[in-house]
């Protein structure tokens, strides 16, 4: 059974222009045809078809992209074939790459050009596939992406200049006709971010971790979890965390007969005083006047 393994295609294949780790452009040619293998895509990915027919099953849906056009895929694991209509010019499409961090770090930029068509069509594409209809502005940039392959001078410019091409590319792609199918999966993979985020936050306040500890658990850098987490709760991770570990308290106060000590720990301050001073500080009283309240 054929495997596609794009982390050793981009290792193995020459072509290959990196920004950092978050974005890889590829121009990716072969000259013999792949029929159903199993491809495995490490990170989300743009493919526009050059040369040749892609067909895509995924979900239990079968997707057929010809030369001229193209499409988005999330990462994971899908069923592929390569045809080729022409043997001198075989299977051809360039091939961008990118991560979750890569797009959340560039979410407020990319949707500033929002598709705001209006359909009664119903979205019938499977949730980790969207198609890109061939479209003038976006073959335009293709062709830009292709002959950056050829340069010979200026590749540090390049690189520098490559995430800007790239956020165009997903402009233009959100702004054509049918852009709403390619904006509503990036707005997905940003959705699900978030709620991972959110479930990883309630389940975890209590623990009295570092910021580099929910970093690593959240699978980011600090800096993209420190972004993220603004983004998702409008405040910074402290504020928030002892926001949360405060009302926790409250409710405990008022409805347990835990002493004071005992639900310090247990909201994950690291020391009762602590924990009075916060809470005095928040509520105007301290804990065990609250409970004398009660």
């Amino acid at each position: 059974m054929n495997n596609l393994n794009c982390g050793k295609i981009i290792k193995e294949n020459p072509k290959v222009l990196s920004w950092n780790d978050d974005i890889q452009v590829m121009h990716y040619q072969t000259y013999q045809e792949i029929i159903k293998a199993n491809m495995c895509v490490h990170m989300n990915m743009i493919s526009i078809v050059l040369q040749g027919t892609k067909e895509i099953l995924g979900c239990g849906m079968k997707r057929i992209v010809p030369a001229g056009s193209g499409f988005f895929m999330k990462k994971g694991s899908y069923l592929v074939s390569e045809k080729i209509e022409d043997k001198e010019k075989g299977y051809e499409s360039i091939i961008i790459f990118f991560s979750d961090n890569w797009l959340q770090s560039q979410i407020d930029t990319i949707f500033d050009c929002k598709n705001n068509t209006q359909t009664q069509v119903e979205d019938c594409l499977s949730g980790d596939i969207a198609l890109l209809e061939e479209d003038e502005l976006m073959n335009s940039l293709i062709a830009q992406f292709k002959s950056y392959f050829n340069l010979n001078q200026d590749k540090e410019r390049l690189q520098v200049l490559l995430p800007f091409k790239i956020r165009e590319l997903f402009q233009v792609l959100i702004s054509a006709p049918n852009g709403y199918h390619f904006e509503k999966r990036l707005r997905s993979l940003n959705h699900h971010q978030n709620q991972d985020l959110v479930t990883l936050m309630q389940n975890n306040y209590k623990e009295n971790l570092s910021l580099e500890q929910y970093a690593f658990l959240a699978n980011c850098s600090l800096s993209t979890f420190k972004r993220k987490f603004v983004q998702t709760f409008k405040t910074n991770p402290g504020k928030w965390i002892m926001q949360r570990r405060l009302e926790e308290s409250y409710e405990l106060l008022k409805n347990s007969e835990k002493n004071v000590t005992e639900i310090a720990y247990e909201v994950g301050f690291e020391t009762p005083a602590h924990f009075i001073a916060s809470f005095k500080q928040k509520y105007r009283n301290t804990p065990k006047q609250l409970q004398q309240q009660l």
